[in-house]
């Protein structure tokens, strides 16, 4: 209501958070019986590894990629590769988890086939967030709740991965990151200033939905940063809900990550040993990978991820739903 642009502003709160809120209120009513949870979980798995499929065919072939630094990113139906990576993060811990501790042999074969395709996309899309924060920081919480030989597995395998992104990339599009005073780095501190001077100038109820590029690129864009004024976001979690919807924005997404963590943690501790624990460590490790991406790009405020952090809420809680009460309690 207080957009300047109140077109753009209505727009992303149909698509974005009314649709996506409209999503968690239907899993919610229609998921109650542990087939239907399965039903859903498989389904997202199964299509991220179909987005995956299609990125790594593009790869191959040659066709609809973007060349950035000298190399190939694949990014499948999405603008950005980085935008495909956001999305293929908060599935593969969930196809990882099933493909190395699943129990019937299809979901296992399912969840390996997901995560090693989701993998390669995001190899593939060359995305250093989700190289550097949001895949290390996701399995590590997956390995970390299935125990120390898991953990120390994973930071094996961690390992190996850094030494074939060293391979394909070599080292400069890594250590290009911590040049402070040119590159991408200096554009994100850049970024990061000019949307701080933002919120200074309009901290209760920020600047609106989807209004950022319209503040950004006409009053706070750093003389330095000229050569990225046209930003949609600042690439922040916690900057852009406090932009895009005040200072209760963040109150809220506070709140819906701690619910999230919490009842994820209870159903941890209360469910046997069967899939659906192997589903709430997947979803938290998801999460735990979208929040830790999220603090140097979009988190929430596109229209599939919205949709995803939705479909997790709703199957965190729908796991417990999903089970007779003598099976939570190990009877």
């Amino acid at each position: 209501l207080w957009s300047e642009h109140g077109r753009v502003a209505a727009r992303e709160f149909r698509t974005a958070i009314l649709g996506a809120t409209v999503f968690y209120g239907l899993l919610r009513l229609l998921v109650r019986r542990r087939r239907q949870v399965w039903r859903v979980a498989d389904a997202w798995v199964l299509g991220a590894a179909a987005v995956a499929l299609v990125a790594l065919v593009q790869w191959v072939l040659g066709q609809n990629l973007i060349t950035v630094d000298g190399v190939w990113r694949a990014r499948a139906f999405y603008g950005s590769p980085n935008n495909l990576a956001l999305y293929l993060e908060r599935v593969l811990p969930l196809g990882v988890a099933l493909a190395v501790w699943g129990r019937p042999r299809r979901r296992r074969g399912a969840g390996g086939l997901a995560a090693a395709l989701g993998f390669g996309a995001i190899m593939f899309s060359f995305s250093r967030g989700a190289w550097l924060l949001g895949v290390p920081a996701s399995l590590r919480v997956v390995a970390a709740m299935r125990g120390r030989r898991a953990f120390l597995i994973v930071a094996g395998v961690l390992l190996i991965a850094a030494v074939l992104v060293l391979v394909l990339v070599g080292p400069g599009r890594l250590t290009s990151l911590l040049d402070s005073e040119g590159g991408t780095t200096f554009l994100r501190l850049q970024l990061w200033k000019s949307s701080w001077a933002m919120i200074r100038e309009h901290p209760i109820l920020g600047v609106g939905l989807d209004n950022f590029l319209y503040h950004y690129r006409t009053h706070y864009v750093l003389p330095s940063a000229w050569e990225e004024f046209n930003l949609s976001h600042p690439h922040n979690l916690l900057l852009d809900a406090w932009l895009r919807l005040g200072f209760a924005g963040i109150l809220v997404l506070g709140w819906l990550l701690l619910a999230f963590f919490r009842r994820g943690w209870a159903n941890f501790r209360r469910l046997p040993e069967v899939d659906e624990r192997l589903l709430v460590v997947g979803l938290m490790g998801g999460m735990i990978g979208a929040v830790a991406h999220g603090l140097v790009d979009h988190s929430f405020f596109l229209v599939d991820l919205a949709f995803a952090f939705m479909l997790m809420l709703a199957v965190v809680q729908a796991v417990e739903a999903g089970r007779p009460r003598k099976a939570l309690e190990g009877g």
